[in-house]
């Protein structure tokens, strides 16, 4: 997840300007990552606007070439959404889940498969992370404090041990944090 120093996700009225994403370092970190993840997860209020985003980008030339790239993989691996009130997801690799999150996650985490990446957004997120769900945290943090949006940590209340991983340092001052959680009984990556 790309954040801000204080946490947040997008900022107020959903302002994004601030979100690294176009530097050469940022997309061969998220394509290396990319590469032990083969399910993707979204929530609805986000969905739409990113499969719109990446549809587009595979018919329109001035989008970027990592950009491309990133739509070719987005339209061939499996997503899901969960909302109460999605019915058709409008992409073919795209199913709906509209049972409990935290129940269906459990089940996901349970089968064959690589790791599941939660593409966004900030309310899915933060279900997940209170649910001792997530074995693994990767955090683009951007050099800005935002102040007020949609946080990222916006519901926790249980506190987390963390292992630091790795560290990078990105161009234009962004650090990538990796950590992984250690709260007893977790699956380890790759180990679904």
């Amino acid at each position: 997840m790309q954040i801000s120093l204080d946490g947040f996700v997008v900022g107020e009225n959903n302002d994004m300007h601030w979100i690294a994403t176009d530097t050469p370092e940022i997309w061969d970190d998220l394509f290396d990552m990319l590469e032990d993840v083969d399910l993707f997860l979204l929530g609805r209020g986000m969905y739409a606007g990113y499969r719109d985003y990446w549809k587009k980008a595979l018919g329109v030339t001035d989008f970027s070439e990592n950009e491309v790239k990133y739509a070719r993989l987005a339209a061939t691996a499996p997503h899901i959404v969960f909302s109460s009130t999605l019915k058709d997801p409008q992409w073919e690799n795209t199913r709906i889940m509209n049972g409990n999150v935290v129940e269906e996650v459990r089940k996901l985490k349970q089968q064959e498969g690589k790791s599941i990446q939660i593409v966004g957004g900030a309310q899915l997120a933060s279900t997940l992370l209170e649910a001792g769900l997530v074995d693994e945290y990767k955090l683009t943090v951007n050099p800005i404090i935002v102040g007020k949006g949609k946080s990222l940590f916006q519901n926790i209340t249980k506190q987390r041990e963390l292992e630091l991983l790795e560290i990078k340092q990105m161009p234009g001052g962004v650090v990538v944090l990796r950590y992984r959680s250690t709260y007893p009984n977790r699956i380890p990556i790759g180990e679904r």
